[in-house]
């Protein structure tokens, strides 16, 4: 729960800091392989950047957060409803063509991740995607309060090994390197992955 506290304690900090990064290229990839006007679901709906862009692209998007202020702030930027739930409690079946989790499970462990991707499988279509980012590196380490779980290629192909058995498994479709965004963290990397069910 430290990194709830940490983003009502910070929201506005963390808000003004990532709501004009821009995302186009990953968006691009993403985009790909979605269908117009499909149901998508923003997992950590943050600064709200991703879920207005993708409810501007025509999509039905529902946008969830588990931080109360982040929460609060983001439905007067969007200008629609953002509910308030933690991701690992979500009941949702069937119901999504696409989720879009950017920046999201790098909080959570090795088990609550593979936990997280079965939640996936549940929420989503057959056919469907799931977008997810980490920050790249191999630790697990706290970061100015907040926990912090960095992976590399072999890591994630070793963690999505571990699933690969199970009826919840999802498919790699693509994995790929990325710079950092975000201007005072320039050379920074970050590793993107599509999944499908």
């Amino acid at each position: 729960m430290l990194n709830k506290q940490y983003y009502n304690e910070h929201a506005h900090e963390f808000i003004e800091k990532t709501l004009q990064v821009d995302l186009k290229p990953i968006y691009e990839v993403f985009e790909s392989y979605l269908k117009p006007g499909i149901k998508l679901l923003d997992v950590g709906f943050g600064s709200g950047r991703d879920s207005l862009h993708f409810y501007k692209r025509g999509y039905e998007v529902v946008s969830i957060d588990y931080a109360e202020e982040i929460v609060a702030r983001g439905e007067s930027f969007l200008n629609n409803e953002v509910l308030l739930v933690d991701f690992q409690e979500v009941q949702y079946k069937d119901e999504f063509d696409a989720i879009w989790a950017s920046a999201v499970f790098l909080h959570f462990t090795d088990d609550d991740i593979l936990k997280a991707l079965a939640i996936c499988h549940r929420a989503l279509k057959s056919e469907g995607y799931v977008y997810l980012s980490f920050k790249y590196g191999e630790t697990g380490v706290m970061r100015k309060g907040r926990f912090f779980n960095d992976f590399t290629e072999a890591k994630i192909l070793s963690l999505l090994n571990e699933q690969a058995n199970s009826q919840t498994a999802l498919k790699l479709e693509k994995m790929w390197l990325t710079e950092d965004a975000r201007k005072d963290h320039q050379g920074k990397k970050w590793i993107n992955i599509i999944l499908k069910k």
